[in-house]
C-alpha cells in the first residue's frame, strides 16, 4: 500500500513536474544531519527511520554493518526498494511509501537492538504507536526546524511522554548557507529551515524498576 503525504496533495502535479517540495533538505548543509544521526543509530542491528525525503534517507549515510534497515515516507518524490544488502554485508533494506504505524508492529528488534530516527517531525497518523516505538528503542534520534512551531510543539510532546536519557541536544544554524546555495534552490517549493533543533535520547526500559537495586 502507498500514501501521499497531506501537504504535498495539493501540489502533486507541480511535484509530478519536476519540482522540488522541499528541495532544501537535497543540500548538503542539510544532509549534515543525517551524519549526526547514522552516528548515534552505528551500533544499533535495527534501523528504522520515519520521514524520509526523496534521496535523503539513513540507508545512504549508514557506515557500518546492521541486520535490517527500514524507512517509511509519504513523500511523493520517495522511491520504493527493497534489498538484501548494505555496505557490502547482508542486511534486509526496505523503503516503504506508506504510513509507518501500518507496519511498525512488524519491527522484531529488541529494545537494545532498535535505533529509530526521526528526522523532521512533521508527524502524520495515530501519535500512540510512534510513542510506543520509541519506548522499545535502544535510541532514538529526533529532529525538528526550530523556526516551525508544530515540529517543536511535536518534539516535546515526545519528550514528554516518552522517559528517557538525554544522550545529547545539538543546535544548527546553517543559515549561513542559503545565499551560498541560491541556484540549487531555485526549484524549491517551500522556504528553507535553517536553524534546525536534534535531541539524542535513550528511553527507559519500562520493566527496571527500584526493586532491582539491592545493597
Amino acid at each position: 500500500m502507498s500514501a501521499l503525504n497531506p501537504l504535498q496533495v495539493p501540489r502533486i502535479q507541480e511535484i509530478r513536474s519536476g519540482r522540488k517540495f522541499w528541495g532544501y533538505l537535497d543540500t548538503e548543509a542539510l544532509r549534515t544531519r543525517y551524519v549526526l544521526a547514522a552516528h548515534f543509530v552505528r551500533e544499533c542491528s535495527h534501523v528504522v527511520e520515519i520521514g524520509g525525503y526523496r534521496g535523503n534517507v539513513i540507508t545512504s549515510f549508514l557506515y557500518g554493518h546492521h541486520e535490517e534497515v527500514t524507512v517509511f515516507s509519504l513523500d511523493e518524490e520517495f522511491e520504493e526498494m527493497e534489498r538484501q544488502e548494505l555496505n557490502g554485508a547482508p542486511c534486509r533494506v526496505r523503503h516503504i511509501r506508506d504510513y509507518f504505524q501500518a507496519h511498525v508492529e512488524q519491527t522484531s528488534a529488541t529494545s537494545w537492538s532498535l535505533g529509530v530516527v526521526v528526522l523532521g517531525l512533521e508527524l502524520h497518523g495515530d501519535m500512540q504507536p510512534l510513542l510506543a516505538l520509541f519506548k522499545r528503542s535502544r535510541v532514538v534520534v529526533l529532529e525538528s526546524s526550530a523556526d516551525y512551531p508544530p515540529s517543536i510543539a511535536t518534539l516535546d510532546q515526545i519528550l514528554s511522554a516518552v522517559p528517557a536519557h538525554t544522550i545529547c541536544r545539538i543546535d544548527l544554524d546553517l543559515s549561513a548557507n542559503e545565499t551560498l546555495l541560491a541556484n540549487e534552490l531555485e526549484t524549491n517549493m517551500n522556504r528553507p529551515f535553517w536553524r534546525r533543533r536534534m535531541h539524542v535520547i535513550q528511553p527507559t526500559p519500562t520493566e527496571v524498576t527500584s526493586s532491582t537495586c539491592q545493597g
